[in-house]
């Protein structure tokens, strides 16, 4: 199940660049030209880093929490594919919050993200509840650490998602904030064992 996660994954990361495409120029091109159409794909450009970091994060996190499990059982399969439908959409709201900056393209971003990541903290409220699915050698908080990143970085975006409905430039940029929170809850996640 991890290789078929890392694959869509995988996938989805990849995906995300092909948004960013520098604007058709015919004919001899300029400096100021060629700077003009740079600096027009900066937005599109940071979208691509801030996705390709967020779902970066949310794959470390996958596979922590896969370190952790000895054996997989119906309904986590099911979590997890819940979960990669959401990571597949990924570059979808991504291209869409590029092309429009507008409140309804933040608004999905943001609630897909956060989906995402509820799904990720579903599976892993899921195997923590389920002794039998957990390595013996899992610290006995690991529950509470696989759960609680991805629920601090939904946290972010749901707060984006209502700060967007009144200023959409506002709700894009407490987007940053899930590079500090995210840095934060992974350096606190107990050290990952070879996975």
């Amino acid at each position: 199940m991890l290789a078929f996660s890392d694959g869509v994954i995988a996938v989805a990361m990849t995906l995300l660049v092909l948004d960013v495409r520098l604007p058709a120029m015919s004919g001899s091109v300029d400096e100021s030209q060629l700077a003009d159409a740079l600096v027009g794909i900066l937005p599109k450009l940071g979208m691509y880093a801030l996705s390709f970091v967020v779902v970066g994060s949310i794959w470390l996190a996958h596979h922590q929490k896969f370190s952790y499990i000895e054996r997989v059982d119906r309904r986590l399969m099911q979590l997890n594919l819940l979960f990669l439908m959401s990571v597949g959409l990924v570059p979808i709201v991504t291209s869409l919050v590029s092309e429009y900056s507008n409140k309804v393209a933040t608004m999905a971003y943001a609630a897909s993200m956060m989906t995402t990541l509820l799904l990720l903290a579903a599976t892993g409220w899921y195997a923590a509840r389920h002794a039998d699915l957990i390595a013996k050698t899992a610290p006995r908080d690991i529950g509470r650490e696989l759960i609680l990143v991805p629920l601090l970085s939904a946290a972010v975006f749901a707060a984006s998602i209502g700060v967007a409905a009144v200023d959409s430039t506002a709700g894009r940029l407490m987007w940053v904030l899930t590079f500090p929170v995210t840095l934060l809850a992974v350096l606190k996640l107990p050290r990952m064992t070879d996975a």
